[in-house]
């Protein structure tokens, strides 16, 4: 419910001339995405949360609906390592900001 009603508010802003922010919604509807994919993996698979590695797939998930859309490379990954200040994660960031952006063009 929460990611549908995230993404008509993303559709009308985006779709309206009035210069409106969709950096922040693209960014929730990200997260949302990776939410889901955590929970289809701890409630589906039965994997423990811990062994996962928690919230990481919210980042990984924003940065790869951002980089969908905005069609940034290696300074989204930047500026997404700079935000969670996660040196780890930031192969795996990379990895999905490739992937959504060669699945978008």
């Amino acid at each position: 419910m929460y990611l549908a009603l995230w993404y008509v508010f993303f559709v009308i802003t985006y779709g309206i001339w009035v210069p409106a922010g969709v950096f922040i919604p693209g960014m929730i509807i990200g997260c949302s995405i990776g939410l889901l994919y955590l929970e289809l993996m701890v409630q589906g698979f039965n994997v423990d949360l811990v062994r996962l590695g928690g919230q990481s797939y919210l980042v990984i998930g924003s940065s790869a609906m951002l980089a969908s859309y905005t069609r940034l490379t290696y300074s989204l990954a930047v500026l997404m390592l700079e935000t969670t200040q996660a040196i780890n994660l930031f192969f795996s960031i990379m990895i999905s900001i490739l992937v959504a952006y060669f699945i978008a063009s």
